[in-house]
């Protein structure tokens, strides 16, 4: 089974997860124009809901990847096998559960985080989803933990299809019946995609099983059902203490604009304006932080599991290298160019920008914290991660309630959000240190990712503002978007942070 390293899965998970991002810019294009900032309001409070529920179950395809990744590199086959059964079947239970939750509890939720009555059918258009979402989280894992990329990143992409042609196509189709019906057509997309995500992994699967010796001693069904649980609980309530984070948005944000003065309809925009728009655009970075995780986790398991200081030193460092490399240039593109992007994107209706440029911000301390957690996860240290969270959480909460009800309003949700995970970021890379006690290579790792980005930042600044005075705004976007790539690559070439070569290599193994 081939081995796969953190460059080469980080570049494979990248690559499919931008590409299903930007097929979800077709899906948000479209959309906005259907139903409005309005219906993108409600079709985007459940997501929050829907992500919580997520993330009870998220830690259990984490320990599935570390722990089949540790087996392997002690050829342990048999027990690998066993560990994806187990972890299958936990997760079939947990997203059957969540699924019931959704369907019939939906109105008493509404009544809870005081959202609007619209929301209902939407949560009921959703409600499988968290049934096959989790099922083929488990089959991630498992492609995760023999580092394999290859399927787990293109079933991301034949789920985001089927949730833009779905989720597009009934939004157009409800829409005489009412927002609240579109926007729920919009949701039931994601319920589709999934599913048939689920279905081609499944299929994939039969080609890629373990092979084990039948006669191989191994610990038994229930003990490594144990140990899964074990190792996934406190990645679990990080995870939903991280989401809790979004519900914390959804749950104040929309009640304190209303406590300011706005009225319903306006804060419900508002809302749809910070999770409709900008952290749609700063999932794209975003993207590049799950890529990196999922490579990290059973990479630093199998080194740690044969005790190669070595491998395990060389392996956090280009963790490190490969957020700050992917981190920096696209989160620093989108601060510059916030306001000509959303305009691109969402083609004229560039409000929200101001609150794009502070996400911006808030991705790059993102992406070093989710980078820092799966190396601790790796490790074993998985409570760790949990405390920090709810520091982080606490410092959400505080903040949204000192400044949203300010001047500041939707800014002030953002601003929550950036000061929380500037906190989780310097706390999870001191215990990184702290635990591993690595050895940070400072020039490959930060000081020439910064200076290739600075260099990057000059040309597009310099030729937005040419450009800008011959052609059309969205014309000179994607022109100055392009040039910014080429200057950044050509930069981390003239560095030697990262050879073509090397990279060409890498990718046909």
């Amino acid at each position: 089974m081939p081995k796969k390293s953190i460059i080469k899965g980080t570049i494979i998970l990248s690559l499919t997860g931008i590409i299903a991002k930007f097929l979800g810019f077709f899906f948000r294009i479209p959309l906005i124009y259907l139903i409005g900032e309005e219906g993108i309001g409600i079709y985007q409070i459940t997501y929050p809901l829907y992500t919580f529920l997520l993330a009870i179950s998220s830690g259990v395809p984490i320990a599935l990847s570390k722990m089949i990744s540790e087996r392997l590199a002690v050829n342990k086959n048999k027990e690998a096998n066993i560990i994806f059964r187990s972890a299958l079947l936990l997760m079939f239970l947990i997203g059957s559960l969540s699924s019931f939750i959704l369907i019939f509890f939906a109105k008493d939720f509404i009544r809870i985080f005081n959202w609007n009555n619209k929301v209902y059918y939407s949560i009921l258009a959703i409600a499988l989803a968290p049934l096959f979402t989790t099922v083929l989280s488990a089959f991630r894992g498992y492609y995760q933990g023999i580092q394999n990329m290859f399927p787990a990143g293109l079933s991301q992409i034949i789920e985001q299809i089927v949730r833009v042609l779905v989720g597009v196509g009934l939004a157009y189709i409800l829409l005489p019946y009412g927002i609240e019906f579109a926007a729920s057509g919009a949701s039931f997309g994601a319920t589709m995609g999934s599913f048939i995500g689920l279905i081609f992994l499944i299929i994939y699967f039969n080609k890629s099983k373990i092979i084990y010796n039948k006669n191989e001693c191994s610990k038994d069904f229930f003990h490594i059902t144990a140990e899964i649980i074990k190792i996934g609980i406190p990645i679990s309530i990080a995870q939903t203490i991280g989401s809790i984070m979004a519900l914390i948005d959804s749950a104040l944000v929309v009640g304190l604009l209303k406590a300011s003065g706005f009225d319903d309809v306006t804060a419900t925009s508002l809302y749809g304006q910070l999770t409709g728009k900008a952290f749609v655009l700063i999932n794209v970075p975003l993207t590049i932080s799950v890529a990196i995780a999922q490579s990290t986790v059973p990479a630093i398991s199998e080194s740690y599991a044969i005790k190669s200081r070595i491998k395990l030193n060389h392996n956090i460092n280009m963790a490190y290298k490969m957020a700050m490399i992917l981190a920096l240039p696209s989160c620093a593109g989108l601060y510059t160019l916030a306001r000509p992007i959303l305009s691109l994107i969402f083609q004229g209706l560039d409000s929200g920008w101001q609150v794009l440029q502070i996400l911006s911000i808030s991705a790059f301390f993102i992406i070093l914290s989710q980078t820092s957690t799966s190396i601790l996860n790796g490790l074993g240290k998985t409570y760790i991660p949990l405390f920090v969270m709810l520091i982080g959480s606490l410092l959400k909460i505080i903040f949204s309630y000192m400044l949203i009800p300010t001047n500041l309003n939707i800014l002030g949700a953002a601003y929550s959000t950036l000061i929380a995970y500037f906190a989780i970021s310097v706390i999870d890379i001191i215990l990184v240190i702290k635990y591993t006690n690595v050895i940070v290579n400072i020039r490959e790792v930060v000081i020439y990712p910064l200076l290739s980005t600075l260099v990057m930042i000059f040309a597009v600044i310099f030729s937005y503002l040419e450009l800008n005075k011959y052609i059309g705004v969205n014309l000179t976007t994607v022109i100055t978007i392009f040039i910014g790539g080429v200057i950044y690559f050509l930069m981390l070439h003239i560095t030697d942070t990262f050879n073509f070569k090397d990279i060409v290599k890498l990718i046909k193994g």
